[in-house]
């Protein structure tokens, strides 16, 4: 079986509602797009996995806070003065676009390779002197642009019937937990290390949003804040009153150094060990997140070679960090961001301390500390196109195409069909259901359409087994059990389905 390319995927997705863009009646708004039942159902799991990953398994919690934040938060927190993209806008058509991507584009056309690498960590001015030289015109209408600016990428409201008060969709589910740390602290009695988190919808009003769910304006996040005592970066916590075995140093990933991005080299594989011995890697807590993110991506089925870890270069780093190491996937033959995991230090508990007068130092082997933070945030919606895009085949044989999901994430793990639309095969089939279900599967059941229709339609929106209730199964009580991978059939009682 070959994989299919985004294109393809896109197209699936339409045909069976698994993506669908917002509003598409109306001619669509671009950056948003809704979930249809299958589509909802794999990124549900997605998140359940993460959830049990990053909070059961480690022993951390959850919140949710608002989704609107209160102006001062995020004057505290720096988005107000730095979360910001440069932009054009054309002085003819009035359009507008993200400078660094509209260059780099225009750049890799030209195939000039590198200067399409560099324009990301350019300045404004650089990047306005980029425009000048190559006389840069709008895409539409050729007109020219105005002078290039930053442009804050939070949606802006006001709370209340007078407006008096700002207020910002969050662009990120971070400062909810930040703002609650010191309340929660006190009421669950906790003791460092301990990690809060949080998944949502987060909101960022892109210039430019492109690739489908690459780059959007309302997206959902899975993010972990681990909180823990500076001096003891390097001591792990216990989980289940158990100590984490060092044997998690020894797992090898893709990791691409600032020096092998200077010389345009591929990343290289290294034990999380050797990161650490070589202060790639920060210290054993962020070696710890980075382990369980491979851990992630190899049961979303993710080969290890599609994936690597890229340190950023310093001038890419966020105002709030002491270092980032983002997980990235290829999609489309373009590695993609997925995943950040960021060194917060104090930044953000400190500010908020400043901002609100209320001291967030919390008591460790009975000092005053002011906690550090290593941040784990997901793309929810990223890491469901990248599992989605590396996972679907084209059969020649079947003729059709194969979404190969691993079990744990498939929509469902059954779909029950009887053979005919007949009454005898029906009440046998509700039967099978119920089998399967009372041992906590998820079940597709169709009575309509050809088998083969029906064998199609599950191959394409990854559904692992399906079951056919023919006359057979009313003389001898067995069934047809069909396997995704490789489309063979066996015959099993009907009583020991799902063992």
């Amino acid at each position: 079986m070959e994989k299919e390319n985004v294109d393809q995927l896109m197209n699936l997705c339409s045909r069976r509602g698994i993506i669908i863009p917002s509003f598409k009646i109306y001619g669509e708004l671009a950056g948003f797009y809704d979930y249809g039942p299958i589509g909802l159902s794999i990124k549900s799991n997605i998140k359940s996995l993460w959830r049990k990953m990053f909070v059961k398994e480690m022993g951390n919690l959850e919140i949710e806070s608002t989704i609107i934040g209160y102006d001062k938060v995020y004057q505290a927190s720096g988005h107000v003065k730095t979360f910001t993209d440069p932009i054009l806008k054309c002085v003819k058509c009035g359009s507008t676009y993200r400078a660094d991507k509209l260059l780099e584009e225009f750049f890799e056309k030209q195939k000039n390779y590198e200067l399409a690498k560099n324009v990301g960590h350019m300045s404004l001015d650089e990047l306005q002197g980029l425009v000048s030289k190559y006389n840069i015109t709008c895409p539409k209408c050729k007109g020219e642009f105005s002078k290039i600016t930053a442009f804050n990428l939070m949606m802006k409201t006001e709370v209340g019937p007078t407006g008096g008060t700002i207020g910002y969709l969050r662009p990120e589910t971070a400062q909810g937990v930040f703002v609650d740390f010191k309340e929660l602290y006190k009421s669950y009695n906790f003791r460092l290390p301990i990690g809060i988190a949080q998944e949502g919808k987060v909101f960022r009003n892109e210039i430019s949003p492109r690739q489908i769910l690459i780059r959007m304006r309302e997206f959902s996040q899975m993010e972990l804040e681990y909180f823990f005592n500076p001096e003891k970066a390097d001591e792990l916590p216990l989980i289940n009153n158990q100590k984490i075995n060092d044997e998690f140093l020894s797992k090898k990933i893709y990791l691409l150094s600032r020096e092998d991005q200077a010389k345009n080299e591929d990343a290289k594989k290294v034990s999380l060990l050797e990161a650490l011995k070589l202060r790639l890697i920060p210290n054993k807590i962020f070696a710890y997140m980075v382990y369980k993110e491979s851990r992630l991506l190899e049961i979303l089925g993710i080969d290890e070679d599609l994936a690597r870890f890229r340190i950023l270069m310093a001038d890419e780093l966020p105002h709030y960090s002491k270092g980032n190491i983002d997980l990235e996937i290829k999609v489309n033959g373009k590695y993609e961001e997925v995943a950040g995991n960021a060194y917060r230090s104090d930044f953000d508990l400190s500010n908020h301390s400043k901002m609100s007068n209320t001291d967030m130092t919390v008591l460790d082997d009975n000092k005053g500390v002011l906690p550090h933070v290593i941040e784990v945030s997901f793309g929810l919606d990223r890491l469901f196109w990248a599992v989605m895009s590396n996972n679907l085949y084209k059969d020649e044989k079947r003729g059709w195409e194969v979404l190969m999901l691993n079990k744990v994430i498939q929509p469902f793990q059954y779909a029950v069909y009887p053979l005919q639309k007949d009454n005898a095969l029906i009440d046998k089939s509700i039967e099978a259901q119920k089998i399967l279900e009372e041992k906590g599967y998820s079940v597709f059941y169709k009575e309509t359409g050809s088998i083969g229709k029906r064998y199609a339609k599950a191959d394409e929106i990854g559904i692992g087994k399906c079951i056919t209730i023919d006359y057979n199964t009313l003389d001898d009580e067995t069934v047809t059990v069909r396997d995704i991978s490789d489309a063979t059939q066996i015959r099993v009682k009907l009583k020991d389905l799902g063992n």
